[in-house]
């Protein structure tokens, strides 16, 4: 099984409404080139866009945005 990283959620909100985690960098990163190629920047404004929300690849981020049971370091016996 694949796990899907979400990038943020609103409590109550529908889990199909839920961003993932890739496409929300990649449209941030296209985001934020746009307005740093303003000042010739473009490329360092792709890259801020795409690592800004990187640690969210962490496993106890997700814990708290995944809809389902998260498992892994907080399955404690």
């Amino acid at each position: 099984m694949i796990q899907k990283f979400y990038a943020h959620s609103v409590e109550g909100e529908a889990v199909e409404e839920r961003h993932f985690l890739d496409e929300h960098l990649k449209v941030t990163g296209e985001l934020a080139a746009s307005f740093a190629a303003e000042f010739e920047c473009g490329e360092w404004g792709r890259l801020a866009g795409l690592w800004h929300d990187m640690g969210k690849y962490i496993t106890e981020v997700q814990f708290h945005l995944s809809p389902l049971p998260f498992y892994g370091v907080f399955c404690q016996q």
